[in-house]
């Protein structure tokens, strides 16, 4: 997908590459527009519950811990808000303790009526979110502010033949499952593209292209970082 690349994505003099920043401007547009199944007003909330969650410490300087749901401790969400209470604490968890997740915990999510499908969309904006975050947070940098979320209703354009493959739905793909995690809802598996294109190596050359530079990096240090960073995320893929 071509990217227009945006005005300033970021006030800084550090040297961000073009195509970087062109990524992380596109991905943050689209928190507020309207998605598949979220509005714009509630995938807006989706990202500011996931700020909130990051920036929340306890009294003892901790993070709420995974089996402390934010909606059950009054005052710290808002339960009269755009998005159920189930979707908060859905952030807050996968945002904060990704690792503790089971399939048990997500049907729980699910049973309080969050659909299949839009726990998916949720899934993508979480990750979105604490992704572009993270880069700004590590460079002291300011998060990119919001738009105003503009109007229309949810697109309700789901993949075709989404099939339940394992906790989610995900369309019959023959792909890895990594790739196929978000493909019942096109629009966030494209966002994934957008920012792996940017941040890892374009789709197309992730198994074809394995010793060349990727601007600073070869692909071996790419590697090496990819490796430990989904350690220290306790990514179980």
């Amino acid at each position: 997908m071509s990217i227009a690349a945006p005005q300033r994505t970021y006030d800084t003099e550090l040297p961000i590459r073009d195509d970087l920043s062109a990524a992380h401007g596109e991905i943050a547009a689209r928190w507020s527009r309207p998605g598949t199944w979220w509005t714009a007003v509630q995938r807006s909330e989706i990202v500011l519950q996931v700020r909130a969650a990051r920036d929340h410490r306890s009294d003892d300087g901790g993070v709420l811990p995974p089996w402390v749901q934010p909606s059950s401790i009054d005052g710290l969400v808002d339960a009269g808000g755009p998005l159920p209470t189930a979707a908060i604490d859905a952030v807050w968890r996968i945002t904060n303790h990704p690792g503790t997740l089971t399939e048990d915990w997500y049907q729980s999510i699910i049973d309080r009526g969050v659909d299949p499908l839009a726990y998916v969309e949720l899934v993508g904006l979480v990750a979105q979110s604490n992704c572009v975050d993270r880069f700004a947070d590590a460079l002291e940098l300011p998060r990119i502010e919001l738009d105003e979320p503009t109007d229309g209703p949810p697109g309700r354009e789901g993949a075709p033949a989404a099939v339940k493959y394992h906790w989610v739905p995900t369309a019959d793909l023959k792909m890895p499952n990594v790739i196929k995690a978000l493909s019942a809802v096109p629009a966030e598996n494209e966002a994934l593209f957008i920012l792996s294109d940017a941040q890892y190596v374009p789709m197309e050359r992730v198994r074809g292209d394995v010793v060349s530079d990727r601007n600073s990096l070869t692909r071996p240090q790419i590697e090496v970082l990819a490796a430990r960073t989904s350690k220290l995320n306790e990514c179980f893929y």
